[in-house]
């Protein structure tokens, strides 16, 4: 090994040391039962940093279960946190929907609660996230936020006495206000500017050379990729631009009008966010941005407000230019299979029915779904797996409201964690999983890096586990058809 490799294995190892100190001292000082620390793995995800503390079975369950994700950007608290340098706090993730918070069924099962998300920093780049968990539900409380997070800087400091880490890095809140965005390419070209200048137009009065500007510019958006010209021409007709201010609302998800889920907008410049408060008295925080080039409607904010307590919107982080596309009522079905950009997560709402049912459901045709499915790397459609482990989730639920003794039911909650580990690989976006790795086995509970035994087991992804769905590939979807993952958080 050269003396490079030997010193960066070092500053590793240091830091893991630095996070398991930190991690136990705020744990212990501020009653929390769980905490993680997770480390950027280059500039694709968010990995478990091999330092935790656990002072429960139910928290060495969670993050034995945990060991089995990824998180890249904007997916989930740890994502979230590691994108936007902010720190969140949630009364209850156990009750959050898996599009804010990944694990929700997990820290349901487990008896986790409330979460603190905290990066560590070196000047505005984030080198950890570190999430501490509570068993009980508590609201945000700012005087709490800034306790945890002067403990966990008051253990950094006493731990850089005792090793060679660079003493510039700190715990900090981070600046919400702070948005980063970079240069717009589409923005700046001639065919945009040619197209602009015919948006001028009224819709109703533009010329053939107007139109052809605005056709021709559309070529180049993902949104018109597989339209007819026919569709491409009526679109391009209706098609208006409309200039956001800085923190102006885009659209609420208190709006039920079916008009405006025909109406989808197309961000040439700048940057719109979602944002969620994920209970009344909380705070908002971005879920997820949409960038240059990305596509975004009301509908999106349905995969977050699952219930009456979470509140939804998006506004414009920026100055933003986008391009407003209405879509004319005979265009509507051809529109949902041929053009609306579907995400992997609104596709895994309808994966407990069968994808005859979900196509209907979704006013699709069989085909355009399977393209999807191919799109979003899913070779089958794992209802009857999924299907499987409720059931045998349902019976092991049975058997811990039966068990005499505390050590029958926390072996048997271990076991239930294990098949809603199972459960998560096969539902959520492949790119989460950590492939070619294992299920992790019961660790004992302990104040430092739980030691943890590993049992193989195949790659992961709902291609790979789901054998029982067979539905999708009996009805002529190939297996290995993967060309990405499309639209959806991770994408933004």
């Amino acid at each position: 090994m050269s003396a490079t490799s030997l010193s960066m294995s070092n500053m590793e190892a240091e830091l893991r040391s630095v996070l398991q100190a930190v991690l136990m001292g705020v744990c212990t000082r501020c009653d929390f039962v769980h905490g993680e620390a997770l480390r950027p793995s280059g500039n694709a995800c968010l990995v478990q940093s091999g330092a935790s503390y656990c002072s429960c079975t139910g928290a060495a369950d969670f993050h034995r279960a945990s060991l089995n994700f990824y998180f890249p950007p904007n997916v989930s608290v740890a994502g979230r946190v590691w994108k936007s340098g902010c720190t969140e706090w949630h009364e209850d993730v156990s009750v959050l929907p898996t599009t804010a918070f990944l694990r929700a069924e997990l820290a349901q099962q487990t008896e986790l609660k409330a979460a603190f998300a905290v990066p560590l920093c070196k000047d505005s780049r984030v080198l950890a996230v570190c999430i501490f968990y509570s068993r009980y539900s508590l609201p945000a409380n700012p005087q709490m936020e800034n306790t945890c997070i002067a403990i966990a800087n008051e253990v950094l400091i006493t731990t850089f006495a005792r090793s060679h880490m660079d003493t510039s890095l700190r715990f900090v809140p981070g600046d919400p206000a702070q948005v980063e965005v970079a240069p717009s390419k589409t923005g700046a070209s001639k065919a945009w500017q040619r197209c602009q200048a015919a948006l001028e137009a009224n819709p109703e009065e533009r010329s053939d050379d107007q139109m052809e500007q605005i056709t021709k510019f559309s070529k180049g958006i993902h949104f018109f990729k597989y339209i007819t010209t026919a569709q491409r021409h009526d679109l391009c007709k209706t098609m208006q631009q409309r200039n956001l201010k800085k923190n102006q609302v885009v659209m609420h998800g208190s709006e039920n009008n079916e008009h405006v889920d025909n109406i989808w907008y197309v961000v040439i410049q700048g940057r719109v966010d979602m944002c969620v408060k994920t209970h009344m008295e909380g705070s908002t925080y971005r879920m997820c941005s949409f960038k240059e080039g990305d596509t975004f409607a009301s509908s999106y904010m349905k995969m977050f407000q699952t219930s009456p307590n979470i509140v939804a919107h998006i506004e414009a982080a920026t100055d933003t230019n986008c391009i407003v596309i209405t879509i004319p009522d005979q265009y509507k079905s051809e529109f949902k299979t041929n053009t609306r950009p579907l995400w992997y997560e609104e596709l895994a709402q309808y994966f407990h029915i069968s994808i005859n049912d979900a196509a209907t459901e979704l006013g699709m045709c069989m085909s355009a779904i399977k393209k999807i499915c191919r799109r979003h790397g899913i070779s089958r459609w794992p209802h009857r797996k999924l299907a499987s482990v409720n059931k045998t989730v349902a019976m092991l639920q049975s058997k811990i409201n039966t068990a005499e003794d505390d050590a029958s039911r926390s072996a048997l909650r271990s076991e239930v964690v294990n098949v809603l580990t199972m459960k998560l690989r096969l539902t959520i976006n492949p790119s989460y999983l950590v492939r070619d790795e294992s299920v992790l086995l019961q660790p004992t509970i302990t104040s430092g890096p739980s030691q943890i035994m590993h049992v193989p087991v195949s790659s992961g992804g709902v291609s790979s586990i789901g054998g029982g769905g067979g539905d999708l590939h009996n009805s002529g979807m190939s297996s290995g058809s993967s060309t990405g993952g499309g639209d959806g958080p991770s994408s933004q």
